[in-house]
């Protein structure tokens, strides 16, 4: 019995469709991601109105009868922040006065842990340990809307 030959493309138009079916996957792909780019930088997104910076610290040692830290934090953004957690560390400073959280000074302060633009709020806090002289501490500050600031600051120095 006589088996019959079949034809088949030959190796270099193979190669030729393999490479156009490539091109026009990869345009496709191209046109897909150009489109959703496109519509998802239209919308403006949400602009950051949230900034805090540190103005200044002062983090006396023990030596000097007190170890509170107190913080100089301004609302140097566009819209009101609201303060949802204080970090020492690591270790969350519950927002109220108490056994960490001594007190908060803020000129214009219409809601509880609330900074209006452009105003500056002292923060005073007394750190679960006793640092140590010139010992770098980290403390990071979480808005509502889910901000995070960080700032160091160093025991037994004032910036």
């Amino acid at each position: 019995m006589k088996i019959p030959q079949k034809k088949a493309v030959s190796p270099i138009i193979a190669t030729l469709l393999l490479i156009a079916i490539a091109v026009a996957a990869g345009i496709i792909v191209y046109v897909f991601v150009g489109s959703l780019s496109g519509s998802l930088t239209k919308s403006g997104g949400n602009q950051v109105t949230e900034q805090l910076s540190l103005n200044a610290y002062n983090f006396p040692l023990p030596e000097t009868n007190s170890n509170n830290l107190t913080l100089f934090i301004q609302n140097t953004g566009t819209g009101t922040v609201t303060l949802a957690s204080l970090f020492y560390d690591g270790t969350q400073i519950p927002l109220a006065s108490g056994t960490h959280w001594l007190s908060s000074s803020c000129p214009r302060l219409t809601v509880a842990n609330q900074l209006t633009t452009g105003s500056t709020c002292s923060i005073s806090i007394l750190p679960a340990s006793t640092p140590s002289a010139g010992t770098s501490h980290t403390v990071k500050v979480i808005t509502v809307d889910g901000g995070t600031f960080s700032f160091n600051v160093v025991a037994g120095s004032s910036g």
